[in-house]
């Protein structure tokens, strides 16, 4: 039976190569293909199985299952040839063992097997569906057999084996006169006898090799990618039938049949691809033509005579030409403002450029370097909405916009009085505190001392008048830009002619001109030994000082008609920090008693109207000044190397400066100065050389001596 399926098996395979043969002859006289070549795909396969015995000893294995045998091993090495046919090597070893005990004869052998080979292999691919995980093949091949066959005729004492006819093994023949004595034995299988040496039949030094074909039939398990799985059985058809020692010639009862040996294997493999993934083909760099690209693209959008995919400036306007060869306006000096925008075309090579292509100068720089330090405050104008400390910079642009959404700002006329370097005499001075018009400007370090501010220059001419009938020498007329909630700016232009038509034609009705007889009420904050920049006050309305006789610095907040509101003035004065905050009245020009003002005064009052002859002692709360570290000013976002190096030294505040757009830096809060001082030897030693220490009044960055002069005062 077996042999007859071995037989169809054969048959099938060699049609369906005969009609790949013939597919393939018909396709290459038609299409004259190139020829096959063989590309190495390795797959390496390990199986284990049963090896089963079919010869002349077990009557071809008659009676028991074809597992009922030794245990084999096969590695297998398969490289595809097409999609459907494999060539494989293969090795196989293992054992076969057959025993025979009847009746007739007691046979029985074991021999190792090793034999390698070739086989081609068919899979149906080209017949099945691509989707499917079983793959069913069959295998033909041609090998090598190699054998080594023992038999097991003596037990480990070295007694021979006599079968009795009643089934038992004995050490002495039945028929021997002394079988009587004999014991009985039993094998211990362990083939110890060579059946080639033993020469039972005569045969000699026979060949232990042999050749074979086999054919197998199975089926292989998709797992993966890389990865099956294969059952599979094979008969194996030896051209010998010396395996088992015993063929038809042999002599006697041993004597079999002419057919040759077999062996059936049956296993259970794994196969595993080894071809690497194949790697992709590097694209052959391709000339560039830049002369072919231009004629597939002469699209010119700007129309500056350069093709959009060769303009390197789109949309050029039509008063940047000439262009270049990139199509960008032309710049000559290469300063980095195109020509039709430069107002300086020779800028030299060694200069920086403003926006209008003009070289930066020395006054310049200087002014830059001002700003980014700007330690006296010149170029700060601080907003009282944006006096808290950690306030987010990134809101500047926002603020800017509300601060010019909110800009209401006027000219007007200022009589000049005096100023720090044109020297007034306190009494003049003294004398103007008086006049609620009386206001002080500061430009950077310098003060200016004036009345006013009038719309023309008619509203001014009485009180010009009455400075001359007082003595006071009028030093000319400025006109400040006024904001809408009273601060003068710093932006002050000279008036050339301010006398008017009427003053000039009637020179004796502004003679006649009288001062009013008006109480003006002031609430002083204190009198100070040095003088402090009206920064410092920045949250005091209309402050004014004045320097005395006594080298005093008297500051003054306010200028009331009234006396309930001056009176109100100095309680919200005392209540915010002003600790030595007290009421003064002028009239006339001179200053005058609170009881000569309307003030009802206790007896114990002192209403003297002498002037202080030493500094205000603790004329703020002390608890309200503050010394902290400047580190550093920044037109645009922070480096994030420099924010870093900040944030590891302590707690770092940003304030930003409206007025200049620098994002200052502060890190600590002392209340003494030595101790913020050290704190910036420190900074220093760490790598901050720039660093220097600032005051903190009320929430308000001043300047560290004006900080030391509240608290020395």
């Amino acid at each position: 039976m077996i042999n007859k399926i071995l037989i169809l098996l054969l048959i099938h395979l060699f049609g369906i190569t005969s009609v790949w043969s013939i597919n393939k002859d018909s396709l290459a006289k038609d299409l004259d293909p190139d020829p096959l070549e063989f590309v190495f795909k390795p797959q390496l396969s390990i199986g284990i199985g049963m090896m089963t015995f079919y010869g002349d000893i077990g009557s071809n294995h008659n009676g028991y299952h074809p597992t009922v045998s030794k245990l084999g091993y096969d590695l297998r090495l398969i490289n595809p040839l097409t999609d459907y046919l494999d060539l494989g090597f293969y090795v196989l070893f293992g054992q076969v063992s057959s025993n025979e005990r009847t009746v007739n004869r007691n046979l029985n052998f074991n021999s190792n097997i090793t034999t390698g080979g070739l086989t081609l292999n068919y899979n149906f691919k080209h017949l099945l569906r691509k989707d499917r995980v079983i793959n069913p093949y069959v295998h033909l091949g041609i090998e090598s057999i190699e054998f080594l066959s023992k038999t097991d005729l003596r037990d480990a004492e070295g007694n021979y084996y006599n079968y009795w006819s009643d089934g038992t093994i004995r050490d002495i023949a039945e028929d021997d006169p002394n079988a009587a004595s004999a014991v009985e034995i039993y094998r211990d299988y362990s083939y110890e006898s060579d059946i080639r040496e033993q020469n039972l039949d005569g045969f000699g030094k026979y060949a232990e090799r042999t050749w074979g074909v086999h054919i197998e039939i199975g089926a292989n398990l998709h797992t993966g990618k890389r990865i099956k799985l294969r059952v599979g059985t094979s008969m194996h058809f030896t051209f010998s039938d010396l395996i088992d020692g015993v063929t038809h010639q042999s002599v006697d009862n041993r004597a079999g049949d002419s057919k040759n040996d077999r062996i059936l294997y049956t296993h259970f493999a794994a196969t595993y691809d080894l071809t690497l993934p194949k790697k992709k083909d590097k694209a052959e760099p391709q000339e560039f033509d830049p002369i072919d690209i231009y004629r597939q693209d002469t699209l010119d959008s700007d129309g500056d005579l350069v093709v959009d995919l060769a303009d390197y400036c789109a949309n050029t306007p039509l008063d940047a030409r000439p262009v270049d060869e990139f199509g960008c306006p032309v710049d000559v000096d290469k300063d980095g403002v195109p020509d039709y925008r430069d107002e300086q075309l020779d800028t030299p090579d060694t200069a920086f450029a403003k926006e209008n292509g003009i070289a930066y100068s020395n006054e310049d720089f200087q002014l830059m370097y001002d700003r980014y330090y700007d330690s006296t405050g010149l170029f700060s104008d601080w907003n009282e909405e944006r006096r808290e400390w950690g306030s987010d910079p990134r809101d500047y642009e926002a603020y800017k916009k509300s601060i010019r959404e909110k800009d209401t700002s006027t000219q007007q006329l200022f009589i000049v009085l005096g100023s720090d370097k044109i020297r007034t005499s306190a009494n003049d001075l003294y004398k103007e505190l008086s006049n609620k018009n009386f206001k002080v400007i500061e430009r950077g370090d310098s003060v200016l001392y004036v009345i006013g501010g009038f719309e023309t220059v008619d509203d001014m001419t009485d009180e010009i008048a009455n400075l001359e009938n007082d003595s006071i020498e009028v030093q000319g007329v400025v006109e400040v830009n006024t904001e809408s909630d009273g601060e003068l700016s710093e932006d002050i232009t000279p008036v050339e002619n301010y006398q008017s038509e009427d003053e000039a034609d009637n020179e004796e009705l502004v003679n006649e001109a009288q001062p009013t007889s008006t109480i003006v009420y002031r609430v002083q904050v204190g009198a100070f030994s040095r003088r402090l920049s009206l920064n410092v006050f920045k949250d005091l309305q209309d402050v004014v000082f004045v320097k005395g006789d006594d080298d005093l610095y008297k500051y003054y907040t306010g200028a009331f008609s009234d006396k309930s509101a001056a009176a109100m003035h100095k309680v919200n004065t005392s209540t915010s920090g002003y600790n030595g905050a007290f009421i003064v009245a002028f009239k006339d020009g001179k200053r005058i008693s609170l009881a000569d003002a309307g003030f009802e005064v206790n007896p114990d009052f002192d209403d003297s109207i002498e002037e202080d002859t030493v500094a205000t002692v603790n004329a703020v709360n002390r608890e309200l000044i503050n010394f902290r570290v400047q580190v550093g000013a920044y037109m645009e976002q922070i480096p994030t190397d420099v924010l870093d190096m900040y944030l590891e030294i302590g707690n770092v505040y940003p304030k930003r400066d409206p007025s200049s757009g620098l994002t200052k830096y502060y890190i600590g809060k002392f209340q003494d100065y030595d101790q913020a001082t050290n704190y910036k030897l420190e900074l220093i030693e760490k790598g901050i050389e720039d660093c220097f220490v600032v005051g903190e009044f009320k929430g308000n960055i001043i300047t560290a001596v004006e900080a030391i002069g509240l608290l020395n005062n």
